[in-house]
């Protein structure tokens, strides 16, 4: 009866101190959405905060459907994995065999395995010509869709690529005779019972699915447009976090898909990236999982082998950090020690001319660091990784908001503080 006693406490505290980091996270962020916690199939904790609709001030419930983005890319994997076990694709089928019309020799080489795993050289969205300025708006037919991808230039390193998964999602379909959101309902929605997951098209209403938004520096705006046509089986699902627990607990157990499948899913196909097929893995935590942005959608969906634990968050703001959410997350349901966030500073005004000071390039071993500058808006932006802004707490101390990081800007470079470290960046 005292353990009993005991573990009835110890979830009450972590479901508090979970419901108090959402809010902070609300406040912070404008984070909206549902988080659930299921060990061995059961629930553990289920929070959500927010609003289903801001301009009809509709709260948040359990069963509001979010669109999932590149947690898409779970789905198409599994699907391709279960072709090859039924022997209709092999992983060294090439894209030559399903496009045979395809030109250039390289993209002919091109195989399922390569796509499934990020090392087929196909760039990321962005590799498609006015991607974000035009092509991402446009309803485009699957052969308007295939000629935009088979433009890009391939390159040589390893590249997260969603287009890749629209190309593995038209193969499936060659390979089945069926469109693929028939193929998703008949290989893994029904056989699952989710009954709340499907394919995203603005021509549908979709009962229960919620509004998105999107942080524009210090305010949400309505989501801006994008077309799901160059999405498909890369990041166009909807789904609802009950529903992608059922997913997840049919991953961590057996009886629905085979060893072999879990193993082919879960193996690291990709150093590079720790990416098995569908999934990032860290196999020596036995922790798989996977994001997913775009406007109006912010979500992760993550599995612990060891402990039979699965973790989904989904939220209708972009684009905010559920990695570091989830980071968080999971310190507070294994009941380790953790802080809870501060409150943003309030921030002040600072000069264009002020602020233009601060642009350039600032390096530290081997790292590069870009200070932006737009209109009144300061950007940071590291590496390859998109640009996020940075708000002025003081003359010389910045924040963000949508990466939680601080940098303190002195003579001849900068200090960047980033999940309890400091990292030292000198001026180019």
């Amino acid at each position: 009866m005292y353990k009993i006693f005991l573990l009835s406490l110890l979830l009450g505290t972590q479901q508090d101190r979970l419901e108090r980091y959402l809010q902070i996270q609300h406040e912070r962020l404008g984070f909206s959405g549902v988080l659930t916690a299921y060990q061995n199939g059961q629930p553990l904790y289920r929070v959500k905060t927010g609003q289903a609709s801001r301009e009809l001030n509709v709260p948040l419930t359990f069963d509001a459907r979010f669109r999932v983005a590149s947690i898409s890319k779970q789905f198409t994997a599994l699907l391709t994995v279960l072709a090859m076990e039924e022997k209709k694709l092999r992983p060294a089928d090439s894209l030559a065999l399903f496009f045979p019309t395809l030109q250039h020799a390289q993209w002919r080489r091109i195989t399922v395995e390569q796509l499934l795993s990020h090392t087929s050289g196909i760039p990321h969205n962005e590799g498609i010509a006015d991607y974000w300025t035009i092509k991402s708006r446009l309803p485009l037919t699957k052969e308007q869709a295939l000629r935009e991808i088979f433009q890009m230039k391939l390159r040589p390193d390893t590249l997260y690529s969603s287009p890749g998964y629209f190309l593995l999602a038209c193969i499936l379909e060659k390979t089945y005779g069926k469109d693929y959101p028939a193929l998703l309902q008949e290989k893994v929605l029904q056989p699952l019972h989710m009954q709340h997951t499907g394919v995203f098209t603005h021509t549908q209403i979709i009962p229960s699915l919620v509004s998105g938004y999107h942080l524009l520096r210090d305010s949400l705006i309505p989501a801006p447009y994008r077309d799901p046509s160059l999405m498909k089986g890369s990041g166009d699902l909807y789904s609802t976090a009950e529903d992608l627990q059922i997913w997840n607990n049919s991953l961590l157990n057996d009886g629905q898909w085979s060893t072999n499948i879990r193993q082919q899913l879960f193996t690291v196909h990709n150093r590079a990236l720790s990416y098995g097929y569908g999934w990032y893995l860290r196999p020596e935590q036995g922790k798989y999982w996977h994001g997913g942005g775009t406007f109006g959608c912010s979500a992760i969906s993550a599995v612990y082998e060891k402990e039979k634990l699965s973790i989904v968050l989904l939220g209708n703001v972009s684009v905010l950090p559920v990695n570091e959410m989830l980071a968080d997350i999971e310190k507070i349901v294994s009941g380790q020690p953790f802080d809870m966030p501060a409150p943003h500073p309030p921030v002040i005004h600072l000069g264009d001319e002020q602020l233009k000071a601060f642009t350039g390039i600032y390096v530290a071993e081997g790292q590069e660091l870009r200070i932006l500058q737009q209109g009144h808006q300061l950007y940071a932006k590291m590496g390859n990784h998109p640009p996020f802004e940075i708000y002025p707490a003081s003359e010389r101390e910045f924040y963000g908001r949508k990466v939680n990081v601080r940098l303190i800007f002195k003579d001849g470079g900068l200090e960047a503080a980033l999940r309890g470290q400091i990292h030292r960046f000198s001026k180019r």
